[in-house]
This record gives structure tokens, C-alpha cells and sequence, in this order.
């Protein structure tokens, strides 16, 4: 970790584990764009299982005002909070729409996924919400949760004219969906049910396969996508990823892989 008296006021930076969860979309833009930026990489395991105080991880001046992460520093200022860490760096990146109306619509489709689809399987995956309740299910019943979810980013994506979620310009929106289908679909072809629970999720749906190919052919994607910084936290989507099998001797329950596996049998099983 750079420390922040050694990178310039002017230099953006932004902070969090080593792992995608809630800092990889700005991750994910600045790289594309090109930005002057710091990919501040936290581990997980050396901070929280190290020797480090538990009063020093939360100090203002590495975990911001709110004291978590992630952080964005830039000009003498820090920002805490996920929605508003990727709206300033897309900001700064020209992946905001210019209208009112497409604003909205990005900003719409960015919460989304990251409130009703990235969070509850996160916290799942930490035993924090039920599998078949808070993932699977959702207020309407069985086929009200994610399933329909990714029907209707398909439906989104298919009725835009354009490559784009918005408009006929990429936005945060685009970076958003092709996190979250590129981690479930990685993470899941990693377990036994995984291909099956994929084919189910992605397999019909022609609009979310056009425009995977299409985000990752763009070239400053393929070239994070190969960087050391990747390799250290694309492949996880929460922090238990980074421990691995560790976390059954940490008493954390279920690894990262584990969890995945109950996602995708549970899937393949259908409603119950």
C-alpha cells in the first residue's frame, strides 16, 4: 500500500481489497479509460488476520470519513461509499451520460446490480442472507429473483439500439454488466454444478453474450484483464475468495467456492 503522503494531491486513487466486490467497477473504468491513477491493492489477509491494530485499519486517512472501503482520494478530498466512489471516477472517466434521463438510466442499472444482485450473493457467501430467500427467490416468489433479474438487464440490452446499456455511448452501466456476468459465469464454471446453473442463467440470452464480447475485446479490458492487478483480485468476488480453504480453519464457514456451488445446485434444482 502506497503511503498517501507519496502519491500527488492531482493523482486519483482508489483503494480496496484484494478481491472484485465493491471497488471493482471504478477499477474496471479507470483502467479502460486510461486514467492517472493508483490501483491501491489492500489484502485481505494480511490486514485482518495479520498483526495489524484493528484502531489503525480505521483510521480516517485509510478507510476515509465513513472508515470502510472502498476510498477514493483525489485533490485533497476522500470518498467513501461504493455508488459514489463509481459515479465520481465515471465522472472523471466520460462514462456518465450527458442527459438527465440517461444519467438516470445508468445510475439505475449500476444500483441494480450492485444492490439486488452483486450484494445478496456477496452476503450469502458470508452466511449473512438465505440462498433460496435473498438470491434464488425475491418478494415475488422463486421466480422473482435472479433469474428475472438477468432477463430483464437482457431486455434492457436488446431493446437499445446500439452496442450500449444507455444511449449509444458506454457508461457505468456497461461496466457493471459485464462484471457481474463475467464473475458469476467464471465463478460458477469453477464448481461441479457451475456449466449447468450458467447455461440456465446466460445460455438464452443473445443481447448479455454481444455485449460480454464486446466489453472484453475492448483493448484496455483485455490488457487489465491480463495485468498483475487482475491476477491478485479479479477472481474473487468477496473477500472469503482471497482466503480460499483458509476460511474453514478461521471458523468462516464455507469458502468462496463452496458458496458458489450451493448457488448453482440450488439453481439447477429450481423453485421449492
Amino acid at each position: 500500500m502506497p503511503s498517501s503522503s507519496q502519491v500527488p494531491a492531482e493523482t486519483l486513487l482508489l483503494r480496496y481489497w484484494d478481491c472484485s466486490g465493491r471497488g471493482i467497477i471504478p477499477r474496471y473504468m479507470a483502467y479502460d479509460a486510461g486514467l492517472d491513477f493508483v490501483d491501491d491493492i489492500i489484502s485481505v489477509e494480511e490486514t485482518f488476520l495479520g498483526s495489524w491494530a484493528t484502531v489503525e485499519k480505521f483510521q480516517p486517512e485509510f478507510a476515509g470519513p465513513f472508515k470502510a472501503l472502498p476510498v477514493v482520494k483525489h485533490r485533497g478530498e476522500t470518498i467513501n461509499e461504493t455508488s459514489a466512489c463509481a459515479q465520481y471516477v465515471a465522472e472523471l472517466a466520460g462514462y456518465m451520460p450527458g442527459h438527465p434521463l440517461d444519467r438516470a438510466k445508468a445510475t439505475m442499472i449500476f444500483a441494480h446490480i450492485y444492490d439486488d444482485v452483486h450484494m445478496p450473493i456477496s452476503d450469502a457467501i458470508w452466511e449473512f442472507k438465505d440462498w433460496d430467500r435473498d438470491v434464488i427467490g425475491g418478494f415475488g416468489g422463486p421466480t422473482a429473483g435472479l433469474s428475472l433479474k438477468f432477463a430483464n438487464l437482457e431486455e434492457i440490452l436488446r431493446k437499445n439500439s446500439g452496442d450500449y446499456a444507455v444511449g449509444k455511448a458506454i457508461s457505468i452501466a456497461d461496466f457493471a454488466i459485464y462484471y457481474i456476468v463475467d464473475l458469476l459465469t467464471r465463478r460458477m464454471m469453477s464448481v461441479k454444478s457451475g456449466p449447468s446453473a450458467v447455461e440456465l442463467l446466460f445460455g438464452d440470452k443473445p443481447a448479455i453474450a454481444d455485449h460480454q464480447k464486446m466489453m472484453g475485446s475492448r483493448p484496455n479490458i483485455d490488457k487489465f484483464r491480463s495485468s498483475e492487478a487482475w491476477a491478485s483480485y479479479g477472481h474473487f468476488l468477496t473477500g472469503k475468495g482471497t482466503l480460499k480453504d483458509k476460511t474453514h480453519e478461521l471458523g468462516m464457514g464455507p469458502t468462496e467456492l463452496e458458496g458458489f456451488e450451493q448457488l448453482s445446485a440450488k439453481l439447477i434444482a429450481g423453485p421449492t
